[in-house]
Order: structure tokens, then sequence, then C-alpha cells
């Protein structure tokens, strides 16, 4: 009688040889997810902001992207009906986003706070309905752990443009 079937040997050497592969096989795997989840941030945040650029226009007032303590804590966008940059009790949260994992977002000054539209798309510091200092600045999206990642450009007529950072860049902002 034939008996078909494996070793001990064989299955022994087969297991070394898929160990071997998971062992360079999972820090890739792992720089590919922190790379798609910071990527997925940056254009969250691009999404919100251009969210409440759209609210702005539309609506034809004043509309606020405000972080919740800090960016990495979320942001809400809403109406800001008396231009005061807060969310007061009469204004409604039309988007929300929460806390973020693993991933820095940080403002520079002008974008430390907030980013608010007036009802021509243009970003504006707060103060009057169609009016205000004009507002530009960056986002720095990168991950907490050495990596790349994207910085996000708002420009002077309100439009949101991404870019890319090296690992060295992410480890210098």
């Amino acid at each position: 009688m034939n008996e078909r079937g494996f070793t001990l040997l064989e299955l022994m050497f087969t297991l070394c040889i898929a160990v071997i592969l998971l062992a360079i096989g999972i820090p890739s795997f792992s720089n590919q997810i922190q790379s798609a989840h910071v990527r997925t941030t940056a254009h969250t945040m691009l999404e919100s902001v251009n969210h409440a650029r759209t609210l702005a226009i539309t609506h034809g007032k004043r509309a606020t992207l405000r972080h919740l303590g800090s960016w990495e804590q979320g942001w809400e966008v809403f109406i800001d009906e008396n231009d005061n940059g807060m969310l007061d009790d009469d204004e409604v949260v039309i988007q929300q986003h929460g806390p973020l994992e693993s991933v820095s977002v940080v403002g520079n000054q002008p974008l430390q706070q907030y980013v608010s539209f007036i009802a021509s798309g243009e970003s504006r510091y707060v103060g009057k309905a169609n009016g205000g200092a004009f507002q530009a600045g960056t986002f720095t999206v990168c991950p907490t752990t050495p990596g790349a990642g994207y910085e996000l450009v708002l420009a002077r007529s309100g439009r949101l443009r991404m870019d890319k950072l090296t690992e060295e860049e992410c480890a210098a902002s």
C-alpha cells in the first residue's frame, strides 16, 4: 500500500519559508497601511475645506471649518451666522470629523484655529460678513511615526491644493 503525504521535514521546510516571507512582507505592508491612512486623512481634510467653501458660496454666508481643540482631535464645518468664527448655540454643525489616529495635522499661523470663507468663496479672517483680511496658509499632514506626508496649501482665492512631502520634510515640521 502506497500512502501519499508530506514528511515532517518537508512541512518544516515549507513553514520556514513561509515565516521568512512574512518577516519580509509585514513591515512593507505596515508602511503601505500608514501611507494610505495619511493620504486618506489629507483627502478628508481637503474635502472638508472644499465643503466649507461650497457652503459659503451656495448659502451666501460665511462658512467656517474649526478644529475641536486641535486638528488631531477633529473638526467641524458650520455656517457662521454672526461672523465670529465660533460655533454658537444658534448655529448648526453641517459636517463633523472625529479624532485622528497616528496622523498629525498642523496648520501654520494663519490656519492654526480655523479656515473661514465668505460668500465669494475667498478665505478670509472672521470679523465682517463679506470682508476681513485674506487668509492663506498651509496644513501639514504627516504620520506620527517616520514617513512621508502631504501639505495642503490654501491660496488667497480660497482654493486648496495638495502637495507631497518627503519623510525628511515631515520630520522637520
